[in-house]
């Protein structure tokens, strides 16, 4: 019976409770001017005390029924102590709303923001001067209210460089939500952006935050994303539609990123062959200027594997990036090599390549083969020719070389190269080029021209065999008293040759001034 008495008691008590605060709600609901500026103050300093700076905004307006809502045009925050950087946040029109009872919460719960317009300009991290004074602690203390949801669609981002005179960084975010954890805690977003270069779209989602107003650029960053139709044919001699997803995390200014590419029609230029490249990297990335350092991407197409590491970054006084890279070729083919850099049917040699090489591509509206420098050392062995022309060649030196003239059996002979090399201005140079078949090694220096496919080059061939054993019948007795004079250099027979031409139509001269 008591407690029967005692829950009537508080019924009563909370039907009254309820009646009187919707009297006053609705008392003050009849004089709206003094409570929407009351409101407007509040909010106000809200944001003040939220964002730790002087706040502008216009036209701001505060509704309370059916539920709150506040709407304001020209919102902008400023960069907090940077003098002549353009604001961190401009929003053209702004609107949020919440439930009453959400207003009565701690702390207070906005349900929902859109922003309309929103531009945001990050400044690059402060560089601290020898001397500087230490500034003093800020207070972190935030505001209690927390944002449930944030629509942001139309949002352009601007990542402002540490030097002067360098473009921005920019995004435009078509579309984009965050949703809230709570104060200090980092924010979950999805977000739909188009890469300026190359041009395509990336989806993306994970999280953001906590903000970090002294530093921005340090704001922590993880997601997942996902890269689809992107037209690397802007850059002027390459082309093909690239697809990459990945993960990555860290801070603005610092990001890494573990992820794949695939390209099922890379051309290196227009006239080469259409490859499926796929790669597989883990770099760092610079957010704050784009700069990019590969540690390292492994690349595969066809039956090559390339494993590269560098950077692609820019350099003081140049517009655009330089990609720098140390290459290892292994377990490769140069037949693959030779199809991504020569516009003919099929490459002019087959076998298995080894390489170490640097590789540089400064930027330009050249296309990426007149642009490309390359140099290192290399090695192809078991080597053929696929020209038959060139490949017969190859087998009566071979045949000749050994002593064996006649002997028809030797055919399609395996051959191994090596040397060092330099690629500039679409030409491969060659400061020291060997190549070797059974009886026979050669060692010239020259030239080889991507576009034309001339040959150019100067050496001298070593023969196993002497001049007389290097011909048949007759010739073979007739040449004995000459083989004294080409037995040089710990060779049966050794002759200086000069070789022009083309890939497919070598021409190969003894230099007889060089004999005698």
């Amino acid at each position: 019976m008591a407690l029967r008495r005692t829950t009537r008691l508080l019924t009563w008590l909370l039907a009254a409770t309820l009646v009187i605060a919707g009297i006053a709600f609705l008392v003050l609901l009849s004089v709206p001017a003094p409570i929407e500026r009351w409101l407007q103050d509040r909010v106000l300093l809200a944001l003040q005390q939220h964002y730790q700076r002087d706040v502008q905004l216009k036209n701001l307006r505060v509704t309370l029924v059916p539920i709150f809502r506040a709407t304001a045009d020209d919102f902008v925050l400023p960069n907090r102590d940077r003098e002549g950087l353009p604001p961190f946040l401009t929003v053209r029109h702004l609107t949020a709303q919440a439930l009453p009872l959400e207003l009565l919460r701690k702390p207070v719960h906005l349900s929902w923001v859109k922003l309309d317009g929103l531009v945001i300009n990050v400044p690059p991290k402060h560089v601290k001067v020898a001397g500087e004074p230490v500034a003093p602690q800020r207070e972190t203390r935030l505001a209690n209210f927390v944002i449930d949801r944030v629509d942001a669609d139309g949002t352009e981002l601007y990542v402002l460089p540490k030097q002067e005179g360098r473009e921005p960084m920019n995004w435009e975010l078509r579309k984009l939500t965050l949703r809230s954890a709570g104060i200090g805690q980092p924010m979950r977003f999805k977000a739909e952006l188009t890469n300026p270069t190359p041009p395509g779209i990336i989806n993306t989602a994970g999280k953001f935050g906590p903000w970090n107003w002294d530093e921005p650029s340090d704001t922590a960053v993880s997601g997942h994303y996902d890269f689809k139709n992107a037209d690397l044919s802007i850059f002027n001699g390459i082309s093909g539609i690239l697809s990459s997803v990945g993960d990555y995390t860290g801070k603005l200014n610092d990001i890494v990123v573990d992820g794949t590419t695939d390209v099922p029609d890379f051309k290196l230029d227009r006239g080469s062959k259409a490859v499926h490249l796929t790669t597989q990297f883990h770099a760092l990335i610079d957010g704050t200027n784009g700069d990019t350092y590969l540690q390292p991407v492994n690349a595969k197409f066809l039956n090559s594997r390339v494993v590269a590491k560098g950077e692609v970054a820019g350099r003081p006084g140049q517009k655009g990036k330089t990609i720098s890279l140390d290459v290892d070729v292994h377990d490769s083919r140069v037949e693959d090599l030779l199809n991504l850099a020569v516009a003919s049917q099929r490459p002019m040699l087959t076998g298995a390549v080894s390489t170490r090489a640097k590789l540089l591509i400064p930027p330009g509206t050249q296309t990426v083969l007149a642009r490309m420098r390359l140099s290192g050392n290399f090695r192809v062995s078991n080597a053929k020719f696929t020209s038959e022309a060139v490949d017969e060649k190859i087998a009566a030196l071979s045949r000749r070389a050994q002593g064996r003239p006649g002997d028809e059996s030797i055919q399609d002979v395996p051959a191994s190269l090596a040397g060092s090399f330099s690629l500039a201005n679409a030409k491969l140079s060659f400061s020291t080029l060997q190549f070797e078949v059974p009886g026979a090694a050669a060692e010239v220096k020259g030239s080889y021209e991507l576009g034309s496919e001339a040959l150019d080059f100067t050496g001298d061939v070593r023969l196993q065999a002497k001049v007389s054993q290097t011909m048949s019948g007759a010739k073979r007795v007739l040449l004995k008293p000459v083989d004294p004079i080409f037995s040089r250099h710990n060779a049966g027979t050794y002759l200086p040759v000069n070789v022009s031409g083309t890939r497919d139509n070598p021409q190969i001269k003894l230099d007889v001034k060089k004999i005698f």
